[in-house]
């Protein structure tokens, strides 16, 4: 049931479907324990900074974006579906490019589809 669960929110945040992703997830989180709970809560605060962004909510945004990174550190471990570095990479990207937003520039924000392994 939890590999369900967790392809359920994979999909829905590669959709961009980001706050139906975070709803799924936190379903995993509550059971989880060790590693697997930051994991789970670095995916949770990816996909609602991902979803605060649509919504133009740059400082939510940011905070959870660098909380992501944070959680994804904590929660890194073996056998893991998703590849933490390039997610991080991604994330610092994103952040990256709305900093350059945030100056002025014209960009397109780089919203990403999730690494898999």
């Amino acid at each position: 049931m939890e590999k369900e669960l967790f392809e359920k929110g994979c999909a829905h945040f590669d959709e961009q479907q980001y706050f139906d992703a975070h709803e799924v997830w936190e379903e995993l989180w509550n059971e989880a324990q060790g590693p697997r709970r930051f994991f789970l809560q670095g995916m949770i605060q990816a996909a609602v900074a991902l979803h605060h962004a649509g919504n133009q909510n740059w400082v939510g945004t940011r905070k959870l974006l660098a909380s992501a990174l944070d959680y994804f550190e904590k929660g890194r471990s073996e056998g893991q579906e998703i590849d933490i570095d390039q997610i991080k990479e991604n994330i610092i990207d994103f952040e990256l490019a709305l900093q350059k937003l945030l100056s002025g520039e014209t960009i397109d924000l780089p919203f990403y589809k999730l690494p898999r392994k």
